[in-house]
């Protein structure tokens, strides 16, 4: 619209100074300027600017203004499009740094489950180790009492042998197996308690 208008008056404003240039060139054309004015050449200039109008109109106003119209239309589509680009970047800007928050998040989320399963995986290694050590300590004290009872009966038996054995020596005969029993738990009663 406004490229229409300041056409116009562009347009209006060469036929103006083209009349005016015509007058005046045939002004100076006479040798002398006329005290009245010629009316016959002053019709005919008019004339000649109407023609040199209708053509200007007709061959040089109509297309000046499409292409006109078409560059504007050009450089509003262009502006439009620009407009329209950068709210679709502004939108993918805003939804990068949205992902990339969530991102991080996500990762933070990652790195805290990771800790925390390590740190129950550490925790369950240590009381699994703790309880085999108790067991293996259990196991081994089990042992020891076993091989302690079992030496203390041992030992036992070897010096109620023995004592039987000096006793036959000293007594110069055999032992009943009546006998042997009997002095057998009598050692171990009054023994026991020492040998331990």
């Amino acid at each position: 619209m406004r490229g229409k208008k300041w056409l116009t008056s562009l347009t209006v404003l060469l036929l103006s100074m083209i009349l005016v240039l015509g007058l005046a060139t045939t002004c100076y054309a006479s040798d002398a300027v006329p005290p009245f004015p010629d009316f016959y050449k002053i019709g005919w200039t008019t004339v000649n600017f109407f023609i040199l109008f209708a053509l200007l109109y007709k061959y040089g106003y109509n297309p000046i203004l499409r292409m006109l119209d078409q560059r504007s239309e050009t450089i509003e589509s262009s502006l439009k499009h620009a407009e329209d680009l950068r709210v679709e970047v502004e939108q993918m800007r805003k939804e990068a740094q949205t992902n990339l928050a969530e991102s991080r998040k996500e990762a933070q989320e990652i790195v805290a489950r990771a800790t925390k399963m390590a740190e129950e995986a550490k925790d369950d290694i240590v009381a699994k180790a703790q309880q085999e050590a108790k067991n293996e300590k259990d196991k081994a004290l089990a042992e020891i009492r076993a091989e302690r009872e079992q030496a203390v009966t041992e030992l036992r038996d070897t010096a109620a042998t023995l004592a039987i054995m000096a006793a036959e020596k000293v007594l110069g005969r055999a032992i009943e197996e009546e006998d042997h029993k009997g002095m057998v738990q009598d050692f171990v009663k009054e023994a026991g308690d020492f040998l331990c």
